[in-house]
């Protein structure tokens, strides 16, 4: 106990961290375009939060003298509307640094905005994924799983693609965060596979993956990473006259369209934002035929409004998000399907100052209420659950240029009705976290702790399967993690260490009934202890024009891993005929009287595990021409049955050749998902898959044209993660459109 508290002490101290020498500097460079290659003259430079700056001459050229008042390091900021703006973090350990080219991407299809009181904080690892732009165009789909796909070690869990969800090495459900701007979707996504996400992609700017220490400013359980969306509408976007953006377009697979308007509306020092999205699928396809009863028909809508003042501002949100779809039929639960639908409102209120108190000089508070619920309706009328979920969070976090401090207050309510009987229960969660980067002369520390409890209440109920009564549950528990960034001329290091921390969700404690969706009969275990991992990443990355290289190895081992599994499987169901009797009449992994009079019993249990893998990542660059290609593998081990790990993504491998014109980008994509012979209990082999993608994307003043041409030669592939695929393979050819104007 006495070491685990020095552990804190120390990983706190850490996080406070911070030195200061002082020294006269010079900064030049030169800036340009980067798809030209024309210089750019009247860009701004500046050190942020400071007075020192200027602009590039007529040749693209800066020169930056400073005094000797300044830190051992600082932000030099390179910005110019039209373009995406640079950070560059620069240590004072040398009279002089000449930054070369600095080559600016343009930005003429975002919102040439106004950014107040960004403070943007800056900490990569090489392993981190940042999509935007044409890259964002070029992935982007109606599902944030489909749209990640194409990334090294992210699998996809579906039910069917309107409720597919990222499976991040490995990690699924709780084990990574999605957020938005920062803030968590507050749904029931991550409890269950049929559970969507409640995200249109069609009002998101950015997709970034985030790993390692800074990760656990977001969620203790962030083994996997987080995957936070930067959604339009963000309060830091002001503009000084009416803007509009409009996106639409459609897939032709399922015959989807869908269409977006964005409104921001400038009143003196006020703004309103409006945001109108909708949504609709048919019936998926295949090279094979239909999959029925997954059609989906989404409406969201969204009214924002910000006060700003010369250093501060306060935003308030309100949201409606509603959703149908349908979840496929199956032998094994309902043999005409299941529809959901779904209702979310939300309402935020973000109050945002910037401060001078000693280092720091961002304050933040952000409230979040969000009341989401869904009824599950068998079509043959046989059944109905109801799931409710109320969440209350705050959020107070005051940030410098290199430390993030914060609590957060998170209060759920979670209630259930028809067939489902999980308990109604209350869930209190309490956090306080730190993040600290600290510069020293040649490598840069990272750490962050996070300390939370969280107190279970659920109601008293009578069980029918529970060989355990329920009771009030209360964790208290930590994650923490530390680690180093240097580089060395043309390679740059990244390692860290991380333990997290999960307590069990309140559906794996005490669940006692039928998901008519998931097509299961869920059985809690309410003496499930806290789940933890320890793991450690390491990477390395070389730069040397027109080469980049990148390779990742991460080990992660948890002595109590939760993993829910059937209890057990009927040998010969695939040949049976529905007509009684079943051929494993009686069997106890069996709840009769379910669904279409059967479904299977599963549990979460605790075991050890190991998860293992690597990343392996390759471009080069020529002139108009460039070639990336990845590589990637996870290894999931059951240590405790002597198995490999469930629901692991294959290996995969990507190759991108991709052409640059003035106005039109083209990339021709190959795909390697490898066989899946590695297989869990009650795990079934899965074929290895050959894809070919075409993508073209056009680009004019404030237009875009993006069309995807995906799975070009209508292959029959099948994914090792879809509950469905002994149904049915995945999408065949399909044809995305996309079209943004923005004026």
């Amino acid at each position: 106990m006495l070491q685990l508290l020095n552990s804190k002490l120390f990983l706190f101290f850490v996080i406070c961290l911070s030195f200061s020498f002082t020294q006269a500097y010079i900064i030049s460079g030169k800036v340009l375009d980067s798809k030209t290659e024309q210089v750019l003259s009247n860009v701004n430079i500046y050190i942020e939060n400071s007075d020192f700056g200027t602009i590039t001459d007529i040749d693209g050229l800066f020169i930056l003298y400073l005094d000797n008042h300044l830190e051992d390091s600082i932000h030099l900021n390179i910005k110019i509307i039209g373009y995406k703006e640079e950070i560059f973090h620069i240590n004072l350990s040398k009279p002089k640094t000449d930054l070369g080219e600095v080559l600016l991407k343009n930005q003429s299809l975002e919102l040439e905005s106004v950014h107040i009181h960004s403070h943007k904080h800056e900490s990569k690892q090489i392993s981190d994924i940042s999509l935007s732009g044409q890259t964002l165009n070029d992935n982007l789909t109606g599902n944030i799983a489909t749209t990640l796909s194409n990334q090294p070690n992210i699998g996809m869990n579906s039910f069917g693609v309107v409720t597919s969800k990222p499976v991040l090495r490995g990690y699924s459900g709780d084990r990574f965060l999605l957020i938005k701007d920062g803030n968590k979707t507050g749904d029931l996504s991550q409890s269950s596979i049929d559970h969507i996400i409640t995200l249109d992609m069609s009002e998101v700017n950015e997709i970034e993956v985030i790993r390692g220490p800074k990760s656990l400013v977001y969620g203790s359980n962030a083994i996997g990473g987080i995957i936070n969306t930067s959604i339009s509408g963000n309060p830091k976007a002001r503009v000084d006259k009416l803007f509009k953006k409009i996106i639409f377009g459609g897939e032709t697979f399922n015959k989807s369209t869908y269409g977006n308007v964005m409104l921001y509306i400038p009143i003196k020092n006020n703004q309103f934002n409006i945001s109108l999205n909708n949504r609709n699928t048919e019936n998926q396809t295949s090279p094979i035929g239909e999959l029925q009863n997954t059609y989906s028909q989404t409406s969201n809508y969204k009214l924002g409004f910000t006060k700003y003042s010369t250093n501060s501002y306060i935003n308030f949100i309100v949201e409606n998000f509603n959703m149908d779809y349908g979840i496929p039929p199956s032998l094994e639960g309902h043999i005409n399907g299941v529809d959901i639908e779904l209702i979310k409102n939300t309402f935020q209120m973000n109050l945002h100052k910037d401060i001078t108190f000693h280092n720091f000089n961002q304050f933040d508070i952000k409230y979040n209420l969000i009341d989401y619920g869904h009824t599950e309706i068998a079509v043959d009328g046989n059944g109905t659950v109801e799931l409710y979920k109320m969440t209350n969070n705050i959020k107070i976090e005051i940030q410098s240029l290199n430390t993030i401090l914060g609590a957060e207050l998170d209060y759920r309510n979670f209630s259930s009705g028809g067939y489902y009987l999980t308990p109604n229960t209350d869930e209190l969660d309490l956090s306080f976290y730190g993040f600290n980067e600290t510069e020293f002369s040649n490598f840069s520390l990272l750490s962050s702790l996070r300390l939370s409890h969280l107190s279970v209440k659920p109601e008293e109920y009578n069980y029918n399967n529970l060989d355990q009564q329920i009771k009030n549950r209360n964790f208290n528990y930590f994650s923490s993690s530390i680690g180093i960034r240097k580089v060395l001329d043309k390679f740059e290091l990244n390692s860290w260490v991380m333990n997290t921390m999960r307590a069990p969700k309140v559906e794996e404690l005490f669940s006692d009934g039928p998901h008519l969706a998931a097509y299961s009969y869920e059985i809690g275990k309410p003496d499930l202890k806290l789940e933890e991992i320890y793991g450690i990443e390491s990477s390395i990355f070389y730069n040397s024009n027109p080469w980049e290289v990148s390779l990742t190895a991460f080990y992660n081992h948890s002595p109590y891993y939760h993993q829910i599994s059937k209890m057990g499987e009927c040998p010969n169901i695939s040949d049976w005929d529905g007509i009684p009797p079943h051929p494993c009449e009686g069997a106890d992994f069996i709840e009769w009287g379910s669904g279409p009079g059967w479904l299977y019993i599963y549990q979460t249990k605790g075991v050890e595990s190991l998860i293992k893998g690597l990343e392996f990542n390759l471009n080069y660059n020529y002139r108009n021409f460039k070639l990336m290609y990845d590589f990637s593998l996870v290894r999931g081990e059951n240590l405790t049955n002597e198995l490999p790990l469930s629901y692991i993504n294959p290996d995969k491998q990507i190759l991108i050749l991709e052409y640059k014109e003035k106005l039109l980008n083209y990339k021709l994509r190959l795909s390697k998902i490898h066989s899946q012979n590695r297989l869990g209990e009650f795990e079934s082999y899965t074929p290895s898959s050959f894809l070919v993608d075409f993508i073209i994307g056009y680009n004019r003043n404030n237009q875009n044209i993006t069309i995807q041409l995906n799975n070009l030669f209508d292959e029959e592939y099948y994914n090792h993660l879809s509950k469905i695929k002994s149904i049915m393979p995945e999408a065949g050819r399909n044809i995305i459109l996309n079209y943004k104007i923005f004026f």
